[in-house]
């Protein structure tokens, strides 16, 4: 006799598995599949951001096309004055200016500061920090360089950054780009009391400008 053998196949519904990755101090992490930032608890719980920084202070990461290198893909400012807050500091002679929601990266105009790598590169981002984070000021956008920056006189309330960091030895008159003259009676000034970079060994006196063509 034959026997049928009927086979029954038994659909178990999967269990969605979860995106890993424990929750921070603000009961948040990162999604590592989809990518973003979102809370689990807290007040801000369900609440979708691109970013830690986008949670913490409510300004919208820079869109991933705009850090990519080619300049045409970056925001810029025309000539002329404009207002906006410092979101970041990248160095001493750099940061990140918030205009209607827009980020615009701004490089002082006329001075140059150490870089990171080089002596006083630390304390002269930290002194451009003190100025001026957090804080609305004022641009003077005079044109724009090859990696899509707003080049600018900066100015926080009466304050000239860019004077204000040669006077503290903080940064060299860019001789290549200087306009206002007086820059230099103050980066002499600055030299003559060994204030910031000019306490340091003559050696190590090396200008930016130099540096980088050396690595």
């Amino acid at each position: 006799m034959r026997t049928s053998l009927t086979f029954v196949i038994l659909f178990v519904p999967v269990l969605a598995v979860g995106h890993g990755g424990g929750l921070d101090s603000f009961d948040c992490h990162h999604n590592r599949k989809a990518g973003g930032y979102h809370c689990h608890q807290g007040e801000k719980a369900g609440k979708q951001y691109t970013s830690k920084q986008e949670m913490l202070t409510g300004v919208q990461g820079v869109k991933s096309e705009q850090k990519r290198n080619n300049s045409s893909s970056k925001p810029t400012l025309s000539n002329g004055i404009h207002q906006g807050k410092v979101v970041s500091i990248a160095d001493g002679d750099t940061l990140t200016l918030l205009i209607d929601n827009i980020q615009y990266r701004i490089r002082l105009a006329e001075i140059d500061t150490p870089e990171k790598k080089q002596p006083y590169g630390t304390k002269a981002r930290q002194a451009l920090s003190k100025l001026v984070f957090g804080e609305e000021i004022k641009v003077n956008v005079q044109t724009t360089d090859r990696y899509g920056r707003s080049v600018a006189r900066v100015y926080a309330d009466d304050v000239d950054v860019c004077a204000e960091l040669v006077r503290q030895g903080m940064a060299w008159v860019y001789r290549k780009y200087v306009k206002d003259e007086s820059l230099f009676d103050m980066e002499q000034e600055a030299q003559n009391a060994s204030r910031g970079l000019w306490s340091l060994p003559e050696s190590q006196r090396v200008p930016p400008w130099e540096w980088r063509r050396g690595n």
